[in-house]
């Protein structure tokens, strides 16, 4: 992978190297006129600043001849921000390790992560309670940078003069200070009261935030104390993925600024924005081309794929911007928040179609049907785990941008009640289907009866039931309706009844009814398996209007609607060869009509 970028911006930026070196054009930055003096910058009716000290006098030059800490990591401890003074000793000595990394090795591979760590420290020194996790680091170091280039360039006071722990205890209880600002130099510090770090002494966030404007004030004076190249090193060093000699050996217009970058980092921003772009898109035209809808498990698989490759390419190339372009201030925010954002939506998207894809290989076993409630409520379960997953790295790359899920979530509650009572009939069907896959009333390909509707049940969706009717219409239930109606299950019934009425003529002899009872009796235990307990019931009980009814009732054991028709078909006919052979004779409606005739008149 480094060959690989270093082979990139090499084709790139040969065409454009000279023998002018950028570097010309850097020093040109702080502290290159020798003639100014600290009386440039005092304004009209101001005290004049105090005479000049020599570098050997300057509070910067002392810390700077202090001898190095063994470790690096000794730089900044928590009891080392005490008080201002140990505040201030603590981040000079922790940028004077930083600057002989950077003199030393530069930004190697190997002391990337001690960079990173020293960066953290330097953070330590600054209240950066009001910025993201992601920016924390980058912005506190590049204002400890303009704050030294200050301090290096405007007379300070003696150490001795700043107070410690030991002058602050020492103070009465209603004048301890709180605060403290420097003379000369636009430094405020202030002691935390409140959270994690009660008690430790940071510079202000007035501080920080206006550094930079402070450091164009007198960036023209020459510097008395401490050595320069910090400066330099800091904001236009590249990292270790980008050959540092080729960036010393650019053409001098390289290294001018545009938007407080230097425009060799513009070029190498944009010419890898766009390597990276050619290749996402030549990736959309695969998949447009390759993976059809409806889509497969290897279509899903690649569609999953492409999205993490892009979540991975956004991050990678945050992080190619920060540690190795090394852009700065807002430039490097716009371009943090806006990669960010497409890397927050392809892993959420990702995390959705995983969820998803999971749930369709699982289905894919040949133990589940497709169209089955198991298969609906997998598919069902999986959605809702990837939806809360998703929502967890929504609001973990949130906060790392600074943004307070707590916020979110307010204007989330807000919004996401306009939303539900706009959707309010969708989610009622929603949760009915979630009720439904629960408590499995029925299953796909079971016959049930809902209201006046009754078929096949095809689907179990989120919003509706499908039934395929025996006229072959397909009817679509709302999930509510069919979650708070009357739910009938035939195809769950144990066995089947079935009822049948003979009727016969008002002759037939009592010898002849009790016969015709013994024939039905006779066919049905020969025709019908009962279940247990369910013995055929054949009995005379009704007369009618123009028949004597005898009323038979059997079960039998099936759940088959077919196989119960020809039994029925089966037993009829019989029963009427039977009374055939008997004589007994079947009824059918008659009306006998009885006239009388009138009286002669006569």
């Amino acid at each position: 992978m480094q060959a690989a970028f270093r082979f990139i911006f090499m084709v790139v930026l040969l065409g454009i190297i000279s023998t002018v070196p950028v570097w010309a054009v850097l020093q040109e930055q702080p502290g290159s006129t020798s003639s100014e003096t600290a009386q440039d910058v005092q304004a009209p009716g101001e005290e004049p600043l105090p005479e000049r000290k020599s570098e050997e006098q300057h509070p910067w030059t002392i810390v700077e001849k202090t001898p190095p800490y063994e470790n690096s990591r000794e730089s900044v401890k928590p009891d080392k921000l005490d008080s201002p003074r140990s505040l201030m000793w603590s981040l000079g000595r922790t940028l004077n390790t930083y600057r002989d990394i950077l003199n030393n090795e530069g930004r190697t591979y190997e002391s990337q992560p001690r960079l990173r760590w020293i960066q953290s420290r330097i953070a330590d020194c600054f209240d950066v309670s009001d910025v993201g996790p992601q920016f924390q680091n980058s912005v506190a170091t590049d204002a400890a940078v303009y704050l030294r280039e200050i301090m290096r360039r405007i007379p300070m006071s003696a150490w001795e003069t700043i107070p410690d722990k030991e002058d602050i205890d020492q103070m009465p209880d209603d004048e301890r200070i709180t605060r403290y600002r420097f003379d000369y130099v636009p430094i405020e510090l202030m002691l935390m009261t409140e959270g994690e770090r009660s008690g430790e002494w940071v510079i202000t966030v007035e501080t920080r935030d206006g550094a930079e404007e402070a450091f164009d004030h007198v960036k023209h004076i020459e510097p008395i104390a401490g050595v320069g190249e910090l400066y330099r090193r800091h904001f236009f060093e590249p990292g270790w993925l980008i050959p540092s000699d080729m960036i010393n050996h650019l053409p001098a217009w390289t290294g001018h600024q545009i938007f407080e970058q230097a425009i060799w980092q513009w070029v190498v921003t944009l010419v890898t924005l766009t390597v990276v772009s050619v290749i996402l898109i030549l990736l959309i035209l695969f998949l447009r081309s390759y993976c059809k809808h409806p889509l497969t498990i290897i279509g899903r698989i690649l569609h999953l794929a492409f999205l993490i490759l892009v979540g991975v390419f956004s991050a990678a190339f945050i992080e190619f911007l920060q540690m190795h372009v090394f852009l700065s201030g807002s430039v490097l925010e716009i371009f943090t928040f806006f990669f960010s954002g497409i890397m927050l939506l392809a892993f959420v998207v990702g995390l959705l179609n995983l969820g998803v894809l999971i749930a369709e290989i699982v289905i894919a076993s040949p133990r589940i049907n497709p169209r089955s409630l198991d298969a609906a409520l997998i598919r069902v379960g999986a959605r809702t785990i990837s939806i809360f997953l998703a929502a967890i790295v929504f609001f973990k790359i949130l906060g790392q941008l600074g943004l307070s899920p707590a916020t979110v979530l307010a204007g989330a509650g807000v919004t996401g009640l306009a939303v539900a009572l706009g959707l309010q009939g969708t989610l009622k069907n929603f949760f009915a289907s979630i009720i439904l896959l629960m408590e499995r009333p029925f299953r796909e390909g079971e016959r049930i009866r809902i209201g006046d509707d009754m078929g096949t049940v095809e689907t179990i969706g989120l919003r509706s039931t499908s039934i395929r009717t025996r006229a072959g219409n397909l009817v679509l239930l709302p999930n509510d309706s069919v979650a708070h109606g009357r739910i009938e299950n035939i195809s769950r019934r144990p066995h089947i009844r079935k009822e049948l009425k003979i009727g016969v003529v008002y002759s037939t002899t009592n010898e002849k009814i009790e016969r015709a009872v013994e024939v039905i009796r006779e066919i049905l235990g020969d025709k019908i398996k009962s279940p247990t307990g369910f013995d055929p019931m054949v009995y005379f009980t009704t007369f009618d209007d123009s028949s004597l009814v005898i009323e038979c009732t059997y079960w039998h054991s099936t759940r088959d609607f077919i196989e119960i028709q020809e039994i029925a078909q089966s037993v009829n006919l019989e029963i009427l060869r039977r009374f055939n052979e008997e004589g007994i004779e079947f009824a059918f409606p008659t009306m006998t009509i009885v006239s009388e005739g009138k009286e002669d008149a006569d």
